[in-house]
């Protein structure tokens, strides 16, 4: 029973009251028994110098015994008197019995008065258990005492009183506890019945059902616990579902992320695994709750035993399946310095491994393209140091060709560190409102003496009225230099190039044709890639270096545009540009 907060609160409120009588109590019974006694002895004093007065005159030069016996008999009615002379000797009295004449008196009050001092003391008579106050009061002649004063009175009625004081105060605290043990009932229901009811809500909390509310009925702290009770259900509903919302969009990423992830629990049985994974690996469809050891062990050469003892930690490993390259990352799952858990992420980089090929590639490329001009220019070099300075024609003849391949390294390396700025996005674009129109104009001039030359015949369909474009002049008239100059380049003699102008869909679109030698099928998904060439040896007998369609789309992507090439072997090729057009206002080219 008193484990119930409401019966502590009970028990609380008595025992207060309790301890408040009690210190109240013990305060009033002294402070009455201090009263009663301090009045008394204002009395004995007051009758003592009453009396003194009246029997001095008695006393000397002999002690009277009958005129003091008839002076104190008005006195003596509440309490006893006793008048003794200087050596503390009985005189009279009003009570003989305990008083006999001529005896002397030797108590400690009635010594100290015999000196000159008056003195009180409270003694209980060991006859009757009544306690007396006692009080001795010298009478003095000049300096000299010639009678002492003894007042004897009971206290019995003092601490009847106290008796009583106490009876009412015991009497009052008791039915005082009984009050509050009620209103301590009643009060302490207020208080705990909404926590009871608070603790009934909680356990339907607890069991999932979310949609509790308790109605406030006070403003102070159990109506602020009910108030925050209310609010935390409220947030704990949210909260929950925020929770299922995140585990539905963890479970959606999960789904739908390009890596593969296994987790395992501390046994090695697998909780969860994305169809990627399951793809990646082709594990069949059922695999939760099966143990991963065998797979395991087939794919990574890993036991699970050096798993579950934590002799394994954060690992990455290269898995060769079919018709893939897998990096598998390994983490395991802590807690509290025990492992719980293990997660298998699986990465496809077959594209990085191809990349990583295309990089050696094209180091070896670079490597061999300024090698090739190098071992010339050394080769022809020495051949003039030798002595073939000293024929005009031929030193004339070797060091043009010493140029020539100077040239096709200063290109070479112009081209290299046009694409790294292109790459570091390091290229500073002077980007403007421009026309394309008038770009290609000025490219086909610049281009129309070399074409004629050898035979080709250029037709352009440009429209007088385009939309400008946001660009670089400079660039693009080079992505349409480079273009052209290979149509020209790969175009036999009387062949013919198209160059065509529109715009649609927001796009400026510009497509290069020829009829030139065409690119086979399988080098097309290459012919962006750097220093791939279809026929090396052709394009470095015309001075290619092998960079300038990636260049070309370099700028075109760097202006938000695309470009693409499309070819067949013997028939020509087709290049098309688009670059995104400022707006739909048409411009002028002429």
């Amino acid at each position: 029973m008193f484990k119930s907060i409401q019966w502590k609160l009970v028990v609380i409120y008595i025992m207060l009251i309790l301890l408040a009588m009690e210190v109240v109590g013990i305060f009033m019974v002294q402070s009455l028994e201090k009263y009663h006694i301090d009045t008394l002895a204002n009395t004995l004093d007051g009758k003592a110098q009453l009396i003194s007065g009246y029997i001095e005159r008695h006393l000397i030069p002999v002690p009277q015994p009958q005129d003091i016996s008839d002076v104190i008999k008005g006195f003596g009615q509440e309490m006893g008197i006793a008048i003794l002379d200087g050596s503390a000797s009985i005189i009279t009295s009003t009570d003989d019995t305990r008083f006999q004449k001529n005896t002397r008196l030797l108590t400690p009050e009635i010594t100290q008065a015999s000196f000159g001092t008056p003195s009180k003391d409270m003694r209980v008579d060991p006859k009757s258990k009544i306690p007396y106050m006692y009080c001795a009061y010298p009478v003095k002649s000049g300096d000299t005492v010639v009678g002492i004063i003894y007042l004897i009175s009971s206290m019995k009625s003092i601490y009847d009183t106290i008796a009583n004081t106490k009876t009412i105060l015991l009497t009052a605290t008791l039915l005082s506890l009984a009050v509050t043990g009620l209103v301590g009932f009643a009060l302490s229901k207020t208080i705990t019945g909404p926590i009871q009811e608070v603790t009934k809500r909680a356990a339907s909390l607890a069991q999932g059902d979310f949609d509790q509310h308790i109605e406030v009925k006070s403003d102070d702290e159990i109506g602020k616990l009910t108030n925050m009770f209310n609010f935390l259900t409220t947030r704990l509903k949210e909260t929950m579902e925020e929770i299922s919302d995140e585990k539905e969009k963890m479970e959606a990423i999960l789904i739908n992320m390009a890596d593969g992830v296994i987790a395992l629990n501390d046994e090695g049985q697998v909780i969860h695994i994305n169809p990627v994974a399951r793809q990646m690996l082709s594990l069949e469809e059922g695999i939760n709750g099966q143990n991963f050891s065998l797979e395991l062990n087939k794919l990574l050469n890993i036991d699970m035993k050096q798993l579950l003892n934590n002799d394994f930690d954060n690992s990455e490993t290269l898995i060769k399946t079919k018709d893939a390259i897998l990096k598998s990352i390994y983490a395991p799952l802590r807690r509290e310095n025990r492992i719980v858990g293990h997660i298998f992420v699986f990465q496809d980089i077959t594209k990085q491994h191809r990349l990583e090929a295309m990089r050696k590639e094209f180091v070896a490329n670079v490597s061999h393209e300024l090698r090739t001009p190098l071992t010339t220019i050394k080769s022809y070099a020495e051949t003039l140091l030798d002595g073939a300075l000293e024929e005009a024609e031929i030193s004339r003849q070797f060091t043009s060709v010493i140029n020539d391949e100077a040239d096709r390294m200063t290109r070479l390396v112009s081209d290299l560190l046009e694409l790294s700025r292109l790459d570091n996005k390091e290229t500073k674009w002077d980007m403007k409102p421009i026309d394309i129109g008038t770009i290609l104009k000025n490219v086909i001039t610049k281009m129309d003496v070399n074409i004629k030359r050898k035979g080709q015949t250029i037709k352009a369909n440009i429209p007088e009225e385009l939309p400008e474009v946001f660009a670089d002049n400079d660039k693009v008239e080079q992505v349409f230099q480079n273009i052209l100059s290979n149509a020209y380049k790969y175009t036999p003699e009387g062949g013919k190039i198209y160059i065509d102008v529109e715009y649609a869909e927001k796009m400026v679109k510009v497509t290069f044709k020829d009829t030139g030698v065409g690119i086979p099928k399988e080098d097309l998904p290459r012919i962006f890639e750097r220093f791939y060439r279809v026929d090396k040896t052709r394009s470095r007998e015309m001075g290619g270096t092998g960079l300038g369609l990636s260049i070309a789309r370099e700028i075109v992507q760097a202006h938000g545009g695309e470009i693409s090439i499309s070819s067949e072997l013997g028939k020509g090729t087709s290049v098309i540009i688009q670059i995104p057009a400022i707006s739909g206002q048409l411009v002028s080219t002429n």
